[in-house]
């Protein structure tokens, strides 16, 4: 028997077969079309990705050549926040907010105006800050001004998980994780938080219902059969929010390691021992969450521009590696590595300041900007690019300060995604923070983790120690080299002083009008 899982991203979608081993079986991707109908808006067409997601299911059961009765259950890893209307048959009647559509802020002010933001953090371990207008709850409270009647005709507003759940087996559920992106779960009652319902003018009999990752809901129901290829009675099993999915998915099921996801944006993630919301963790914007574990807490911290930035030195800086890379068929990103390896360490002094869309956590600052500091005639491409791969990587280790400060050791860093490719990096990884860096076997983490949340449902595994013993394995190991970490902690130390330095410029740049 099979596992599948399906991660519903910001750009694309997958379908991921797995054999209960954690070997993946087969796969299939599309992506889909982030649209901005007005300049601060961004969303995705849901019939669109719903569209994509059949596909992507299809193509996976024909590309494995395996009959549909042999999976056994499937879960679903999914974007954050991003929320859409629909009515009692499941149709979307709106396009869906993602989590850089800005068009909320009003309303999160208005939060901000009526309820304190500590208040808000004790409840629901998210940060209410109209610098970061991301949440659903704001959102949903702009529908029911600008789309009235949208609003009047919606009978539920559904997250991506929760869509896709209710698609296949005719269950509006989502589970704890993702639920606590919409700023409307309490996380110590593990339900909906009615003071907050009540202060949006929000009805719980709007919102699906809530659940432990790695609950049965329902199953594969006659009419999505047909649709999308699963066997009727297929089980369906609560999956979650794609970084704690992709926690689970690096075997991260206690307080120690950390996972460290650098594509688009780079997030880290680690397991609280309890459960702890201060005031500090509050103002340095870390989001903290009921774990897919039961009685288990996350915290999250993210850098917003990681390895965007690359590309857009790749599309605007490069176009020598571009043309090498076509004649040679090889990846660009191997050649723009290549060559900041070349480099010296520190970069000739040339500091780098990865803040393109404003700063994530800890300092959490919209108004942020990209820079270079040190810049002479000395410098050339080679040193460019490594100072991009540092100043990246010093972000990193901020964050692992902070986290640190709240009584978590961090013991090593998993490494996924695409920043996980490069033998370059990670070594500058572990050489800045310290830390070992440890690449598993399978780095499509955030689905291994929905799948072996669907085997946890289905009776496949007994737990989650069962699950790490039977799917977690390690594909290699970046060890620091001590001479590199104490020279990089004196240039570390400028660093940091950065932010503090340049704030008042970048709020000074942040009112000029274009």
């Amino acid at each position: 028997m099979y596992l599948l899982g399906l991660d519903v991203g910001t750009t694309g979608c997958k379908a991921i077969i797995f054999s209960p081993n954690g070997k993946i079986v087969s796969s299939a991707y599309e992506e889909y079309q982030l649209h901005h109908r007005k300049p601060e808006w961004a969303e995705l067409n849901p019939e669109e990705v719903w569209a994509k997601v059949v596909m992507v299911t299809r193509q996976s059961i024909t590309n494995a050549k395996i009959d549909p009765k042999e999976i056994e259950a499937l879960a679903v890893s999914s974007l954050g926040e991003a929320f859409m209307p629909i009515d009692k048959e499941g149709k979307p009647l709106y396009w869906s907010m993602l989590f850089m559509d800005e068009r909320s802020r009003e309303h999160t002010l208005w939060l901000e105006d009526h309820i304190d933001i500590k208040e808000v953090f004790r409840m629901t371990g998210q940060n209410l800050s109209s610098s970061m207008p991301v949440y659903t709850l704001p959102r949903i409270m702009w529908l029911r001004k600008y789309e009235p009647e949208v609003y009047k005709n919606a009978w539920k507003f559904l997250l991506w998980e929760d869509f896709v759940n209710f698609k296949l087996s005719g269950v509006p559920a989502i589970d704890y994780t993702l639920a606590a992106r919409t700023m409307m779960l309490d996380i110590r009652k593990k339900r909906w938080n009615s003071e907050i319902l009540a202060l949006a003018g929000l009805d719980e009999g709007q919102l699906p219902s809530v659940h432990l990752s790695g609950t049965v809901i329902g199953e594969v129901q006659e009419d999505a059969s047909k649709e999308v290829g699963l066997a009727k009675g297929t089980l369906v099993v609560t999956g979650g929010h794609d970084q704690p999915c992709g926690l689970f998915g690096c075997g991260i099921i206690e307080s120690g390691p950390m996972m460290d996801s650098t594509g688009t944006v780079e997030c880290f993630g680690v397991i609280q021992k309890e459960l702890t919301l201060t005031d500090k963790i509050l103002a340095q914007g870390f989001p903290v969450h009921p774990y897919v574990l039961h009685e288990t807490y996350d915290m999250l911290g993210f850098n917003p521009t990681s390895g965007v930035i690359l590309r857009w030195f790749r599309d605007n800086l490069s176009y020598e590696e571009k043309e090498e890379a076509k004649t040679n068929n090889t990846n660009v990103y191997d050649l723009l590595m290549n060559k900041a390896s070349q480099s010296t360490l520190g970069s000739l002094g040339l500091f780098f300041i990865p803040y393109f869309e404003g700063s994530g956590t800890p300092t959490f600052n919209r108004n942020t900007k990209g820079a270079f500091i040190g810049l002479t005639l000395a410098h050339g491409k080679k040193d460019i690019i490594r100072s991009i791969v540092e100043g990246l990587s010093y972000e990193l280790k901020l964050n692992i300060e902070c986290i640190e400060e709240q009584g978590i050791d961090v013991t090593e860093i998993r490494a996924i995604g695409g920043g996980a490719r490069s033998d370059f990096w990670l070594q500058v990884k572990a050489d800045i923070t310290g830390r070992k860096i440890v690449v598993p076997n399978i780095t499509e983490a955030a689905a291994l983790g929905a799948a072996t949340l669907a085997g946890l449902g289905s009776g496949m595994y007994k737990d989650a120690n069962d699950v790490v013993r039977q799917t977690y394995g390690i594909k290699k190991v970046i060890t620091p080299d001590n001479n590199n970490t104490n020279k990089y902690n004196k240039h570390y130390k400028i660093y940091k002083g950065l932010y503090n330095s340049l704030k008042v410029i970048f709020d000074e740049i942040a009112t000029l009008k274009a």
